[in-house]
């Protein structure tokens, strides 16, 4: 075993005090030493090896403090990846032209709703419904209860579309019949419910029970007249379109009541009927999204039987939703700016750094952001600088926005205030803020970037150095071992040539005098 200078001086000083214990120890003892084993020995073996292990240890406890060093900064650029990671989001919201033609409706009258859902443009549109979007709805003839029998064999739903001129049924196109079987486990009229909402048929099934009894309801899933259905029957009994058995429940619109149309209609699906500007459309469903680019419309009330609903709805530029994904991004901007700030400041009063204080890094990606919201778009119509919108630095490096001028702005061109952000084309300076900014923001987050990749350094120094920790503690852990055997032996040592002495002395003590 090799044991390092300091280490040896240590020994020394600490062998030489625990000596000077022993022999004083001897001679105060006179002849009264007696030649009893002594269990533990004149030296601490315990306290000796701890304090060689904390002259030992020093390189490990030298690595573990580097290494928290690392770890800080390792943490602190976690903050800025979370910060950049903000500002790209923010950002997104403004990489687009449509972020800039943000709208918002507003209805008057009654009868319908409207909602923005996607690029609208301004205007106003005088909406009349005439008929609502309805479901076909079919009832049975009232039995017992739900658990009455009704009778076995296959029911066939087909969606479709019925026209009483002609007396015709067509069936929906890409729709193809469903067969169930009813036998004696599903037989009941509300086992028939069920195997019917089992089938997933585009038609739902439901036991309706007043005085007169339990029906059979059946009703299509979705409103408009291209999903009514047909419903027939092979029943087991052998007469598939009589009032008995399972064909009790038929319903084929294009046949005669109680020979195949054996439930009774309750509601025809029908299509809504309404117009907007003058234009008469139909739908088949309520909520109508293709009508007008970027905007829902809601029927919401039927109007009563031979008159009509009226609504006007307007359609206008909604600048709020734009002034706040401009703060947004502008708040992001600061909030990366104050946390830079705070990582690589210096106190010049009390010689203190920061965490990231120096660190290059850091000084790059402050560099590139500035640059780039410092600098003239190029190529633009209209607004090509910050300023010209009501952006402006601060001395500290943070943003403000101006929202009146910015408003104006909005107001007078926003063609060229999207372009300022969103303009895609070109390279470097041709591009607007907002793919310039999140362009660069995505290269420092990118594993090999100015923030990913030194965290990926950071990341690996570390595993080198637990590395390094672990080899170090085993090295430490096989030298204080060896210490110990050492200092055990010398310690029993010690004691037999103490037991010597006393025995020695106890002899000479026996001798007579001269």
């Amino acid at each position: 075993m090799t044991i390092s200078n300091t280490t040896s001086n240590s020994l020394a000083s600490l062998l030489s005090s625990t000596l000077s214990n022993v022999n004083s120890s001897s001679s105060s003892s006179g002849t009264s030493l007696t030649g009893s084993p002594i269990s533990t020995g004149p030296i601490d073996v315990n306290t000796l090896v701890s304090e060689l292990m904390t002259v030992e240890s020093k390189p490990l406890r030298q690595l573990q403090s580097q290494q928290s060093g690392v770890q800080a900064k390792l943490s602190a650029y976690g903050q800025v990846q979370s910060a950049l990671s903000s500002l790209d989001t923010a950002l997104s919201a403004l990489k687009t032209s449509s972020a800039f033609q943000a709208a918002q409706a507003t209805v008057t009258g009654s009868g319908v709703g409207a909602t923005v859902s996607g690029t609208a443009a301004p205007g106003s549109y005088s909406v009349i419904v005439s008929n609502t979007a309805q479901s076909q709805a079919a009832a049975s003839g009232p039995l017992a209860n739900a658990s009455t029998v009704v009778g076995t064999g296959t029911l066939t739903i087909q969606l479709g579309t019925y026209k009483s001129t002609g007396n015709s049924f067509t069936a929906q196109s890409g729709s193809s019949p469903v067969n169930i079987t009813i036998d004696s486990s599903n037989d009941t009229l509300g086992g028939i419910a069920a195997a019917i909402n089992s089938a997933s048929a585009g038609v739902t099934a439901s036991v309706v029970t007043d005085n007169a009894g339990s029906r059979l309801v059946v009703s299509s899933s979705n409103t408009g007249t291209v999903n009514g259905f047909k419903l027939t029957v092979a029943d087991s009994d052998g007469t598939s379109t009589d009032m008995t058995g399972l064909s009790q429940i038929a319903f084929d619109p294009t046949a005669a009541a109680g020979a195949g149309k054996n439930l009774t209609q309750t509601q025809a699906a029908a299509d809504a009927q309404y117009s907007i500007n003058g234009l008469s459309l139909t739908s088949s469903t309520n909520s109508i999204t293709s009508a007008i680019s970027g905007l829902t419309l809601n029927l919401t009330q039927a109007p009563p039987s031979g008159s009509t609903l009226q609504a006007q709805v307007t359609v206008t530029s909604d600048t709020t939703a734009v002034t706040n994904s401009m703060n947004t991004f502008v708040q992001a901007y600061n909030s990366l700016v104050n946390l830079e700030s705070s990582l690589t400041g210096y106190n010049a009063s009390t010689n203190t750094a920061s965490t990231l204080t120096g660190e290059a890094p850091m000084f790059a990606l402050s560099s590139q952001l500035r640059s780039i919201l410092g600098s003239q778009v190029s190529g633009v119509s209209g607004p090509s600088w910050l300023a010209d919108i009501g952006i402006n630095f601060q001395r500290n490096g943070t943003l403000s926005l101006n929202t009146t001028k910015f408003a104006s702005a909005l107001s007078a061109n926003p063609s060229g205030v999207a372009q300022l952000f969103s303009k895609a084309t070109g390279t470097g300076q041709q591009r607007g803020f907002a793919v310039q900014l999140a362009s660069s923001v995505e290269s420092m987050l990118a594993p090999n970037g100015l923030v990913g990749g030194t965290q990926t350094s950071l990341q690996s120094t570390i595993s080198t150095m637990n590395t390094q920790m672990t080899r170090l503690q085993a090295q430490l852990n096989q030298t204080q071992r060896q210490l110990i055997k050492q200092y055990s032996k010398l310690n029993a040592d010690l004691v037999m040539a103490q037991q010597k002495q006393v025995a020695l002395a106890n002899a000479l003590a026996g001798l007579p005098p001269p």
